[in-house]
């Protein structure tokens, strides 16, 4: 619920589903948590897409949607230049997992299913309307067996990268056995599904190999000085893989240039629209100068993200590079990771505001126009971001990557309905064939039994069950701050960053900004602080005590008000609320001198 007054009337009332309007005695309700709202998302979830195979006769999938853009064309390079990309980061083999007994892992020996890119299409509904435009596919290949993780293995520990018919690997639990196509075709099937109804598709590309991969390709691989295996620390599963054939005179690895090029090659051939290069540091910058170049010679807008970070942190350190994120970018990368995976780490609103105008001023070095960052407020190598604050954080910053400058918002699969990543058979061992619990950590052919799982973070190890939580309202309100966002594309995307001055903030806990471009202003707080209300009186330069407040994002939470006077807002945030206007401020700018912020684009 929220009130606004008008600073000098103080006239009260409360807010509705949709908006936060100035009315004198118009009563309105907050959020509703028992309307049913879940049952139309129910309903509206309905899949228009049915696997059709038959038990003797295998068929195709059917693919029955209607809205089949037959010219489609690749513009993912510039979408994630123009900050328009919404993301969702999905893992194939559990997107659409089929978990009949309720055990949260996959149990084939008894008739339970993976998913697989054919099953996958079934979602794709589901995503379009959720409103993510561009899928992060995790990677696809096939884990490798040695010092496996889980029992299915990491997805970043492939056994294979490129097969020897210089094409991706694809694990086989990918495929539909029953179902004629090669893995390549089932690939392609869903990659053109996704493109059906405009959701471009990047592919992770990893950046080690597994042990078995380091047995069977040496040339491929690093070793230290001793002669002995690059093992990235915490990661007993992976190798590092060698760039140089000769580093005193930087001159690149043949070989491992060759494998990346038939990787690229192949995307570009199924029709892959970009790559995530997994921890990105881990190759040298005049690696990606000449990967990056080779893919525009086939594809002009095929886009590349980088895991690279501001600061050293959140990966492997030992036998890792440090982090350099402006060498990166100047290398080819159109974006890159950026540090919104440690806001709740932050302690005030000033650290959050300093680190947007960091990667702004970054902008305007030669050589970073139109780059940019995605929203990492959280991602697979991140516990859930429900474990930070519930529904109320989630919501919170959403809003703040819907809003912020130079961010293609990012989210990871499970987000949409409150998944705490939680799994009961978290680091237990389990029989593969009768799914029983038991002692043994090996199988008698010397596999892990062992689930291995990372305390409240998506499950990249293991077999396990479609992502997914019990409070599908937060999907609800993502979809409606993705269409604010549509709405007022062009301030966010292009609009200038004004910081706004605030006073009685005890602790520095209300953020305050505005958006602005060609006369329009948005006007964006929130309360930082997960556990307590904050308040502030909050500057905004020509801001009329008259103005309308409009809430353009359902409201949700604990009560607020707010009120408003000539150059100011007072307010009272409950936790973790956030809140978007529009207000009449055309000349905001001239009068915010010292605060106003670009990002260069192209």
């Amino acid at each position: 619920m929220v009130k606004v007054h008008n600073f000098s009337k103080l006239p009260s009332f409360k807010a509705d589903n949709n908006s936060t309007q100035i009315k004198t005695s118009q009563t309105l309700q907050g959020l509703d948590s028992n309307s049913n709202l879940l049952m139309k998302y129910l309903e509206n979830s309905a899949f228009s897409n049915q696997v059709s195979v038959g038990p003797t006769q295998p068929q195709k999938v059917q693919d029955t949607n209607t809205s089949v853009q037959t010219n489609y064309k690749n513009n993912l390079k510039s979408m994630i230049n123009n900050n328009e990309s919404v993301i969702l980061a999905i893992i194939p083999r559990t997107f659409n997992a089929k978990d009949a007994n309720g055990n949260e892992k996959i149990d084939t020996a008894q008739g339970e299913q993976n998913s697989t890119f054919l099953s996958c299409i079934d979602r794709l509904d589901e995503v379009k309307q959720n409103g993510f435009n561009t899928l992060h596919i995790l990677p696809i290949h096939q884990p490798g067996d040695e010092n496996a993780m889980g029992t299915a293995g990491s997805v970043y520990a492939p056994k294979e990268i490129v097969g020897k018919d210089g094409k991706i690997a694809i694990d086989p639990d990918l495929i539909d056995k029953n179902d004629p196509r090669t893995p390549q075709e089932q690939f392609k099937a869903f990659i053109d599904a996704c493109h059906a109804r405009d959701i471009k598709v990047m592919i992770d590309l990893p950046s080690c190999a597994s042990c078995d991969l380091y047995d069977n390709e040496p040339e491929l691989m690093a070793k230290t000085r001793f002669g002995l295996e690059k093992t990235p620390q915490g990661w007993a599963d992976i190798r590092m893989f060698q760039p140089w054939e000769d580093e005193s005179k930087r001159t690149l690895n043949p070989k491992l240039l060759e494998m990346h090029k038939q990787f690229v090659d192949n995307c570009i051939e199924l029709g892959i629209d970009g790559i995530r290069a997994d921890v990105a540091r881990a190759k040298p910058t005049e690696f990606w100068s000449v990967l990056i170049p080779y893919s525009h010679q086939k594809d002009k807008e095929f886009a590349w993200l980088g895991e690279t970070y501001t600061y050293e942190c959140a990966s492997p350190q030992v036998n890792m590079p440090y982090d350099r994120p402006k060498d990166s970018l100047k290398a080819g990368f159109d974006s890159y990771y950026g540090q919104y995976h440690i806001f709740h780490e932050w302690k005030n609103a000033n650290e959050f505001n300093d680190y947007i105008k960091e990667n702004l001023a970054m902008s305007n070095e030669n050589g970073l126009a139109g780059k940019s960052l995605i929203g990492s407020f959280s991602t697979h190598d991140d516990v859930s971001p429900m474990v930070h604050g519930g529904a109320d954080y989630c919501n919170m910053t959403t809003v703040i990557q819907a809003t912020i400058p130079m961010c293609n918002p990012y989210f990871v699969d499970g987000y949409q309905s409150g998944d705490y990543y939680k799994y009961d058979y978290a680091n237990k061992s389990y029989d593969k064939n009768s799914g029983e619990e038991i002692s043994q950590q090996k199988d008698e052919n010397g596999k892990n039994n062992v689930m291995t799982v990372h305390p409240y973070k998506l499950d990249i190890f293991n077999l396990s069950r479609k992502p997914g939580g019990d409070q599908p309202e937060i999907g609800q309100f993502a979809e409606k701050a993705f269409e604010m966002r549509n709405n007022y594309k062009d301030i966010i995307t292009k609009g200038s960053y004004i910081e706004l001055e605030k006073k009685q903030d005890k602790n520095d806990q209300v953020i305050a900004y505005a958006r602005h471009l060609n006369g329009k202003t948005l006007l964006v707080v929130a309360n930082k602080d997960v556990n307590s209300p904050s308040s502030a009186i909050i500057s905004i330069p020509t801001l009329k005590a008259t103005q309308q407040l409009n809430n353009l994002v359902p409201n949700y939470g604990e009560k607020s008000e707010l009120q408003v006077a000539d150059g100011e807002l007072r307010v009272e945030l409950g936790k973790a609320r956030a809140m978007v206007f529009e207000i009449d401020t055309p000349n905001i700018e001239q009068n915010s001198q010292g605060h106003v912020f670009k990002q260069q684009l192209k």
